[in-house]
């Protein structure tokens, strides 16, 4: 028979609230579960009523299925070049150099699928669910739980399954057998079908620090009235492919071009532009996917302040931090927001800063990936042989034809114009209870919405405007033809 233990360590799916002692400028280890301030308000005395954002993270997996047919037009020229002889003749392709290029083109296999796993997550629940229930030893709750059984479990089941029922109705709370786990994790086992994961810690926790516990469920229970649940959560394709990424692209990406600089192979000086091109599909593929995970977190934190208040939610997010180790701190950085902007955000939770900060988590993160992607082509063209006017000139035009696509920012635009009016709608597809009236931080505020706006709707203009011309003149991107070359040396050699 295991015992439930409150101190039961966060597993490999351990989430962004835990519980754990408090530091010493707090007060105790119950301190965070004693009476929180005014502004918090009673516990459960707004439940399920913070605004929900767009939702991004859902937009961006549409973006990218929306990018496929070019995706795979460009891996059909990639192959062209790097593996068949029909550009560039046989022994160059079977060079040292172009072997270096095979393996790094690999690597950029990654966002690719990122997005099937993403596509996978979503069309094939029921199969993810089994995977996860078997993985974790998990059981329903309601029905046979043996082997979690420790004095009043079965009256902490009901409990927990009665507060769940509260946040989002029809959610089946599962408990783990195994002795480690996670405190509490969402997940899908079917479209419709919405599972919670709790650990035997979790049980304990809910008698320890029982105000922690809820701000942990009302956290997950979050990501299931969004739909979140779909493509991130315990066992997500997505989540496991966007957190092995970086590794991927040092090894497979980065890794073949340093070696053949090291070993001063003769086209290593000739790959320096091929290095900056290959880095920039880092940030480029990661930003948005990344800064969509972080705005689903960060809604979740809103609305368990919403039931727990700021001062609780904050100790739970400080034992969190204090618990993982560096590595884990490293990795989880891809799918939760660090500490001190969770701080910040809670800390203007009530405040018109946070649903701001979260209605532009879209637009900002595209705008920063087309800076990013910007940036990096400037040095790559002046490596090429561009100079250094022409250069940025180029990078500014292809910017604006490529990362300012007219329809995705009219998308947006839209989006946020008519979201106060769906706002309550797109919950309550994925089973969220109707708001009864607004909790404390979930006033509609419409102006917010229309400040939101004006990013979008700024960008759109500028993406409206003419091209500059740039890319065509560029020698390097747009080298005059063969036989217009052939023909100038024939009129400059006649005598």
């Amino acid at each position: 028979m295991k015992r439930a233990r409150a101190d039961t360590p966060a597993g490999d799916f351990a989430d962004g609230l835990t519980d754990g002692p408090i530091d010493a400028g707090d007060g105790s280890a119950d301190a965070g579960d004693g009476p929180t301030e005014a502004t918090d308000g009673p516990i459960d005395a707004a439940v399920g009523l913070a605004s929900p954002p767009p939702p991004w993270l859902w937009l961006a997996l549409v973006m990218y299925l929306y990018e496929l047919p070019s995706t795979a037009k460009w891996w059909h020229e990639q192959v062209t070049w790097l593996w068949t002889s029909e550009v560039f003749g046989p022994e160059v392709v079977g060079g040292a150099a172009f072997a270096a290029l095979r393996v790094t083109t690999i690597s950029q296999a990654m966002p690719t699928l990122i997005v099937l796993a993403g596509l996978a997550t979503v069309l094939l629940p029921h199969i993810r669910g089994r995977w996860t229930e078997w993985r974790h030893a998990l059981v329903d709750a309601r029905g046979d739980a043996r082997g979690v059984e420790a004095p009043g479990a079965e009256e902490t089941r009901r409990e927990i399954q009665e507060h769940l029922d509260r946040y989002a109705p029809g959610a089946v709370l599962m408990v783990s057998r195994s002795g480690g786990g996670p405190p509490i994790r969402v997940y899908a086992r079917g479209w419709r079908t919405r599972r919670v994961a709790a650990s035997l810690g979790y049980l304990g926790m809910w008698h320890s620090h029982p105000r922690r516990a809820r701000a942990l469920l009302a956290h997950e229970a979050a990501h299931l009235t969004r739909g979140e649940h779909l493509i991130t959560g315990l066992g997500s394709p997505f989540t496991t492919m966007v957190t092995a990424w970086p590794v991927v692209f040092l090894a497979l990406g980065v890794g073949p071009l340093t070696w053949l600089a090291i070993a001063h192979h003769p086209s290593g000086s000739l790959m320096s532009a091929q290095v900056l091109t290959v880095m920039v599909k880092l940030p480029q593929m990661l930003i948005v996917p990344v800064a969509a995970l972080w705005c689903i977190e960060l809604a979740a934190d809103r609305y368990a302040v919403d039931a727990a208040g700021r001062r609780t939610v904050a100790a739970a997010l400080l034992a969190a931090h204090e618990r993982e180790s560096r590595l884990r701190r490293a990795g989880s950085v891809l799918h939760h927001p660090p500490r001190w902007l969770r701080r910040w955000f809670l800390a203007r939770a009530h405040r018109p800063s946070a649903p701001l900060l979260l209605l532009m988590a879209g637009p900002l993160a595209l705008l920063v990936q087309a800076v990013v992607v910007t940036a990096f082509a400037v040095p790559s063209l002046i490596l090429a042989g561009d100079p250094a006017r022409n250069a940025v000139a180029s990078s500014l035009d292809l910017a604006h034809r490529n990362l300012l696509p007219v329809p995705l920012w009219t998308a947006i635009l839209v989006i946020l114009l008519v979201w106060p009016a769906v706002e309550g709608v797109w919950p309550r597809l994925w089973g969220a209870p109707r708001p009864s009236g607004p909790g404390p931080s979930g006033v509609r505020r419409p102006r917010l919405h229309l400040v939101a706006a004006l990013l979008p709707a700024t960008v759109l203009a500028a993406a409206l405007l003419p091209h500059s011309g740039a890319l065509e003149r560029d020698p390097v991107l747009r080298p005059a033809p063969a036989s217009a070359a052939q023909n100038d040396h024939s009129q400059t050699s006649a005598p």
